[in-house]
């Protein structure tokens, strides 16, 4: 009796453990919408209610367990339940990704700048997300309409290797176009042919970020592109203005921006919805 009770106990304990350890690797999945608009439904069918829209490259809390097969438009899929709205969206639209999060927001440090801005790329702000990273930048001199686009929104995949971020090309990609002080306004479907060259090929381009530090804290350098030392940037533009050639200077690098779960969506949108100094 005494081993039947012990042997209970122990299946006991081994059932537990095994509950913990699923627990415990269980991580959160996101989709990340690769149409214009990708519509949320208040029930999986296309007739149902609409409880929310979602931009282009929206990284969304979902829960894959709560799912129904269906066919939209003759193509298979599932609609999966995301916890923004509670709504449901289909897979048609969006890849499905699981991990950690973070964002790396992008910094210009600008003193002399005679072209005005218009002839580099400002870095923009980046998510990451599972293994896929979304990138949002703006594209302009000191209003929308000096660039075509204006904006654009490229996503791929990311790997880490100890210090280093490198960045894949982008598997999907968007231009936007605006007005007045907002960039991303209309969506354009014909981007690869109105496009400007000098965005296009940055934005089809693969990139790194290394990973450096100074006295100010953490930074990350672009494709292994040295900048001045932060600590004196501000020095260094007044010591250049005293010269009587003005010299271009400006330096663009990232730097770690706290994100969680809860506001992933929020500060992505956010971010969506930002309009610019004029």
């Amino acid at each position: 009796m005494k081993k039947k009770f012990i042997t209970i106990i122990i299946l006991i304990l081994l059932l537990n453990c095994k509950s913990h350890e699923r627990f415990e690797t269980e991580k959160d999945e996101f989709a990340i919408v690769t149409a214009s608009i990708l519509n949320s439904r208040k029930k999986p069918d296309v007739k149902s209610d609409l409880v929310g829209k979602f931009h282009f490259g929206s990284p969304i809390l979902i829960n894959t367990k709560d799912s129904f097969e269906d066919t939209v438009d003759g193509e298979k899929g599932k609609w999966i339940k995301e916890k923004v709205t509670n709504g449901y969206i289909f897979s048609k639209y969006y890849i499905v990704t699981s991990g950690n999060i973070y964002k790396l927001k992008g910094v210009v440090d600008i003193c002399n700048f005679p072209c005005g801005g218009s002839c580099f790329i400002p870095p923009g702000d980046l998510y990451l997300v599972g293994n896929f990273y979304i990138e949002i930048d703006d594209h302009m001199d000191y209003l929308p309409e000096d660039r075509t686009p204006c904006s654009t929104i490229r996503i791929g995949t990311f790997k880490k290797d100890n210090e280093e971020y490198i960045f894949s090309s982008p598997i999907k990609y968007a231009g936007y176009n605006g007005k007045n002080n907002h960039c991303r306004i209309t969506f354009l479907s014909n981007l690869d042919k109105i496009g400007d060259k000098i965005i296009l090929d940055h934005l089809k381009k693969p990139f790194n970020l290394k990973r450096m530090s100074d006295s100010k804290g953490s930074f990350y350098i672009i494709n292994n592109k040295m900048i001045y030392d932060r600590s004196r940037y501000h020095e260094y533009c007044s010591e250049q203005s005293l010269h009587d050639k003005v010299i271009e200077v400006f330096d663009s690098y990232y730097i770690d921006e706290k994100i969680d779960t809860n506001n992933l969506f929020s500060s992505y949108s956010h971010k969506f919805n930002e309009k610019i100094s004029e």
